[in-house]
């Protein structure tokens, strides 16, 4: 994985320096207010205008937690279980601090950049209910450092009728600790937590963005093509019963994603604005070797609400919250941001 790592650095230096740019009229000063849900009354360019710099410093906080109940054995009727019955309550908390910076090559092109750091914190709470045993085994482990490093570029395509359609494409590096490469146990459990997926990812997108006096509805839509790569695992897992199976895995495909999103946006004022919206993932199967191997198809859903204020005329504050609808999506998430923006 070591040397897709070099590739996907060297990828992500290239692409953010071979950019041609486009001449056009240079920007008004209606054009370097800070952009806020707000600005769209006012002006069409929904991008960082050209030659402003934005410096965007966040902080996210997301919570999960799943309870599974797991037999090791058989049944002999549909009351009736022979084997181990285990009991498992797992916590994940992740921290990041992103550090992203976006440039306005014209007013409507810009470019996007992004580095963050990651704290991952699982705890595992089993017990094996048929066992005697009348305490719970916890089991705590934790990792930390660079996450994937990404770019970005966003291009409107229209700038003088509404609805404004947006256009992006992200690509995501494999700078993070990989879960290929970080330690595991002889059962199989992590020793050291990633901070990365481990694979190169590229997602194109589009929004929609239509004013509506008073408020903005916007609608998105995108898709995260997951680049399968070759990995090397040979890892011997012990069993409750004490046979051991050898897993072996060479090629992981992992499966892509489909993710859509809407929601309204409402300008209280100049300096105050607020947002309200439904997103949703579906999460293809992943493959092995080149089958899915029971894989399943995961479905997320969540409802946010964000909040954002001028602090003055280049600086704003954000704050948004979601709360997961369905079983595998995240609990909780907040994220605080702060763009400031630097003018030319």
């Amino acid at each position: 994985m070591s040397i897709l790592k070099y590739k996907s650095l060297i990828a992500l230096l290239t692409v953010c320096s071979g950019i041609a740019v486009a001449a056009e009229p240079p920007a008004t000063e209606k054009t370097k207010r800070v952009q806020t849900v707000a600005d769209i009354f006012e002006q069409p360019g929904v991008l960082t205008p050209r030659g402003s710099f934005v410096l965007d410093t966040s902080f996210s906080y997301t919570q999960n937690s799943s309870n599974n109940v797991s037999v090791v054995g058989y049944t002999v009727l549909p009351s009736l279980i022979v084997g181990l019955i285990e009991a498992s309550d797992i916590d994940r908390t992740t921290l990041t601090f992103g550090l992203t910076g976006r440039y306005g090559i014209t007013n409507r092109f810009e470019v996007e950049a992004r580095i963050p750091w990651v704290y991952r914190s699982d705890s595992t709470a089993k017990r094996r209910i048929n066992s005697g045993s009348s305490s719970e085994e916890i089991f705590d482990v934790d990792g930390s450092g660079l996450g994937d490093i990404e770019a970005a570029f966003k291009y409107q395509f229209n700038m003088t009728s509404s609805p404004y359609w947006v256009g992006s494409l992200r690509f995501k590096s494999t700078t993070g600790d990989s879960p290929y490469d970080v330690p595991v146990n002889d059962v199989g459990d992590f020793e050291d937590l990633p901070t990365g997926s481990g694979f190169p990812s590229i997602e194109p997108g589009i929004t929609m963005i239509m004013p509506i006096d008073p408020a903005v509805i916007y609608m998105n839509l995108g898709y995260i093509w997951n680049i399968k790569d070759d990995v090397s695992v040979d890892l011997d897992v012990e069993d409750e019963d004490g046979n051991t199976e050898n897993i072996r895995v060479d090629t992981i495909d992992l499966g892509d994603t489909i993710s859509f999103g809407a929601g309204m946006g409402f300008a209280v004022n100049p300096k105050f604005s607020f947002s309200i919206g439904l997103n949703h993932k579906t999460i293809l199967k992943s493959k092995y070797n080149g089958s899915s191997q029971n894989g399943k198809v995961l479905q997320l859903d969540s409802l946010s609400f964000g909040a954002n204020y001028a602090l003055d005329r280049d600086t704003t504050i954000n704050i948004g919250a979601s709360a997961g609808l369905t079983a595998d999506a995240p609990d909780f998430q907040l994220t605080v941001r702060v763009p400031y923006t630097l003018k030319p």
